[in-house]
Order: C-alpha cells, then structure tokens, then sequence
C-alpha cells in the first residue's frame, strides 16, 4: 500500500521516500535510477520495553533490538511496564505507553501472605487454614479465608474499603453456615468445622465479642452432634486439635467442664492412628491432661459455695492422678528428647537469635528444634496449673513430687522443682527461642501465648521477669500489648506461692549457672 509505512512488500528505501517500488530483487531498479541505495526487503523483529522514565527520559534507540537494561524489582510492577512492539527498523511511530498495570489479581495473594506473616495465627491453623486459603478444602471456607484475609490487611492498613470488602465476605459466609447449620448431623457436615473456625478467628481479630460466643456456641453444637469419629479423617483432624485447644480455653476462661475429657473425645478422633495416646504427638498428649482442668476449676468453685470434705478429697485425688500422668509424659519426653537443651552464654548466642535488652537470667536457653520448645513451654503450664489447684487444698511439700532418676539436662525434672517459679522462668526461656526461630518450623502450635500468660501469673510479684517477659512481647506486631486490654485470656488462677530455694534467682537454674561460671 502506497504511502504507510510497513504494509507494502516494497523496500525500505522506496518506503521512505513514500514512492511505489518495483520490487526488483535482490535490489530495487527504481531506487537505483534514481541514485539511492536500495535498503532492501527484510523485515525484523524489534523488541522494547517501556517504563514512563525512559518515555520522557531517553530516546529511542536505533538498534534493531533492544532491551531495558535495568531490571524492576517487586516494588517497581506497580509502576514499570513491558510491551512487546513489532515495528519494521524504519523509526517509524511508537506505540503509545500502556495503562499502569492494576494488581487487582495480585490482591488476594497479598492478603493472604500478610495473614500467614502472623505466626501465632499461621501455626495454630498449621496445616488447614492455608489449605482453606488455596481452596484445597471447600468453597465455604475458601470464602470464611478471604474474609479473614480482607478484614485483618483493612484493618492493619488503615484501608476502609477493604475492610468493608471483607465484612461483605464475612456476612456472605455466616449466612451461608447458618442455613448449612439446620442440617447438622447429615453426612460431610463435619467439615463445617473449618469455616466456622476462621470466622472465629475473625471475630476475635476484629475483636467482636458477641461474633465469638455465637461461633463458639456454632463449634459446641457442631462437633457434639457429628461426634468424635467424623474428625477422624487425615484432613479434618488437626482441624479438631485446633478446635478443641480454643474450646479448653474457654473453659478455662468460664472454669466450666466439658464434655472434652470424655474417654470417647480423648480416643476416637485419633482412631485413625491407633487411638492410644501414645500414637498422638506430645503436644496432643499434653493437652488431653489440659482438657480436665476447666472440670476441676469448677469443682474448685462449688467448693468455695458448699463445702463437701467427700468431694474435696475425691478432687485432691483426681488432681494428683493428673500430676502423675504429666509426669509420666516428661520421663517419656527425655528418653526421647536426649540434649534437646542447652545453656549458652549471651555472648555466645546467633546473631539471629535476638534477645531483649531487659532480658532477666545470665544464661540463654537453646533448643534442639522450635517444637521441643513449645512441647516444654506447653508441660510447664499445664504442670503449674495443676500445682497451684492442689495447693489450694493441701501444702505443696515434698510428697507431692513423685521419685524419678536424676538427669543432667539443665530442664527441670519432676523430682527437682522446688518452686513454681523455676517452672515459669522455664516458660519464659522457651518463649523467647519461639520468637527467635518460629519462621524455622512448620508444625503446629496450638497454644503460642497461654504458656507465657501462666508464667506471668506466677512472676507477677517479680519486676524484673515482667519486664522481660513485656519486652519479648512487644518484639513482635503479632504479640504487642498481648497481656493488656483485649490481648489477655484472663484466666484468674489462684496459683499458690511457694517459697524460692535461693534468695535471687537470676537464671534458669541457678547451680547451672555456678558449674558453668566455674568451667
């Protein structure tokens, strides 16, 4: 065609020149008439990328190829542009720069990495909340996800319109399980489990607290009615772990019984794997001995209205079997976790392993892995809570430790606490190797700051372990404020105060700390 570049078969001089050619080969007759040099037909592909600095910035270069020689980083997508051009190497005109680049499709992806940065919240829904995230469960959690994901980016990031997105995602999905919930007990029911947990989460992120108690009332009548062989299955039981960890809080918090200490609740959702407690991990096995202090809390609590020797001496002994049993666990602990702890020195500690500058103690706890550190963190809040329960009833003296063999661990055995308060220092070094290694693990957690609740509760009267225990808490967004206002669990245990061995205790256990001085 006559006159428009790059739509003839004519040379590039003839082009040019915008005259009709011969199209003689291999040279153009008419350009050599005329005394031109014929440029020939070829025609190359020219490759550019574009950004709107080098629009204004640079020229275009006349190579027949070219390439933008700096490299965008992830900050630059929202700003840089690339387009692939097919022109002919006559300089003709360019095309005009793209529309800036929406990340519209990036936007779910980046919510849900800012929810899995929380790893309070990412470790106690380990594996299940991210496989509801990728849809990988079904389309009702899918959505119970994206509300969480919405609502929590909105709300951190002072975004308004994406918070009210995920209001509109939330209310979508509690609609849906409520007329899912009037069929409760038919076949695959069980798997509402997974979305109702997420808006529960939701609901105590956002905080709402009457959003949570009708989630949790949702969880109750769920799982009773379904029963405890439904969350038998592979994908459903770590869901019901999950569950059962918030449902003892809570009774904890209301120091009421539940039907979780039930032999049927402790065996059978683990059926799939044998069903004796020794096939459970040792976080699980711990939190079956968990599951019946809410019931002696509140038999505790009817004593305090009606006094009843029969049923005092019946509960003194229900506690110490308990006490006996965790026992049990820690013996089984240590013949598998052989050097699973060691004592270093500060200055000797990674320089990723960051401490607190008004950390207390001299020495600094290491553990062999993240989860050894939760499972100890996890036997000494539940060991203190059962301590303090007897000690309300009977002096906590020597014949309530029962007699195991002596270890070199620097970990507190049974046989040589003196104190409730070696236990929560405990709590307190195992915490602060948490908050140094939790991007090393992928295991569950399913209690990540009740441990350290307990522990502030027995050093309360000590100034120098609150403010430690304050200053790890605020390393992190995730924890900050935790123990305050709407962060506490507020538990109120009577925990009773026996007397130290040593007059300060400035570590994790103070003969240590004098055999390594010596060394």
């Amino acid at each position: 065609m006559v006159g428009v570049p790059g739509r003839s078969k004519g040379c590039h001089t003839c082009l040019r020149r915008r005259v009709k050619c011969d199209e003689s080969t291999p040279a153009c007759r008419r350009c050599e008439k005329a005394g031109y040099k014929c440029s020939g037909y070829e025609r190359k592909l020219e490759m550019r990328f574009h950004s709107f600095a080098e629009r204004h910035a640079q020229p275009t270069s006349s190579a027949p190829t070219e390439i933008s020689k700096a490299a965008p980083t992830l900050l630059d997508t929202q700003h840089i542009h690339r387009k692939l051009v097919r022109s002919s190497n006559d300089g003709g005109d360019q095309s005009s720069v793209p529309p800036e680049m929406s990340l519209v499709a990036f936007q779910e992806s980046i919510q849900f990495a800012y929810l899995f940065n929380n790893f309070v919240w990412s470790s106690y829904g380990t594996p299940w909340l991210q496989m509801s995230a990728e849809g990988r469960i079904d389309g009702l959690s899918l959505e119970a996800s994206r509300a969480f994901s919405l609502s929590i980016f909105g709300k951190h990031h002072h975004q308004t319109d994406i918070e009210v997105l995920g209001a509109i995602h939330y209310e979508r999905t509690v609609r849906a399980l409520t007329s899912r919930l009037y069929n409760v007990g038919f076949p695959g029911s069980e798997t509402l489990i997974v979305p109702i947990l997420i808006l529960l989460m939701h609901s105590t992120s956002v905080p709402d607290i009457q959003a949570a108690s009708f989630h949790i009332k949702g969880l109750l009548k769920l799982i009773q009615i379904c029963g405890p062989e439904r969350f038998a299955v592979d994908h459903l039981r770590p869901v019901f772990e999950s569950c059962r960890a918030t449902l003892i809080i809570v009774a904890l918090i209301s120091k009421t019984r539940t039907f979780l200490e039930q032999d049927a609740w402790l065996t059978k959702p683990w059926s799939a794997i044998g069903g004796d407690v020794n096939n459970k991990n040792a976080q699980n096995q711990l939190v079956d001995i968990l599951a019946y202090i809410p019931g002696f809390l509140q038999d505790q609590a009817q004593l305090k209205r009606w006094s009843s020797e029969h049923l005092k001496l019946d509960l003194i002994q229900r506690i110490e079997h308990q006490i006996a049993r965790i026992y049990d666990w820690r013996r089984r602990w240590e013949q598998v976790n052989r050097n699973a702890m060691w004592v270093i020195d500060p200055k000797f500690v990674p320089s990723d392993h960051l401490l607190s500058p008004t950390r207390a103690g001299r020495k600094v706890m290491l553990f062999s892995s993240f989860t050894t550190a939760t499972e100890i963190a996890l036997y000494n809040a539940v060991i203190l809570c059962l301590f303090s329960l007897l000690c309300t009833f009977k002096p906590c003296e020597s014949d309530l430790i029962l007699t195991i063999a002596l270890s070199q661990t620097p970990l507190f055995l049974p046989s040589e606490v003196s104190s409730l308060i070696e236990l929560a220092v405990e709590i307190c070094h195992a915490f602060e190797f948490q908050l140094a290694n939790f991007h090393r693990s992928h295991d569950s957690t399913l209690f990540w700051l009740f441990p350290i609740e307990i522990a502030s509760n027995i050093l309360e009267d000590d100034a120098e372990y609150i403010s430690w225990i304050r200053a790890m808490l605020s390393t992190s967004q995730v924890t900050r404020g935790y123990g305050t206002g709407q962060k506490t669990y507020g538990l109120n245990f009577e925990f009773a105060k026996i007397a130290r061995t040593t007059a300060n205790y400035l570590g994790p256990r103070t003969a240590l700390d004098e055999m390594t001085t010596q060394e």
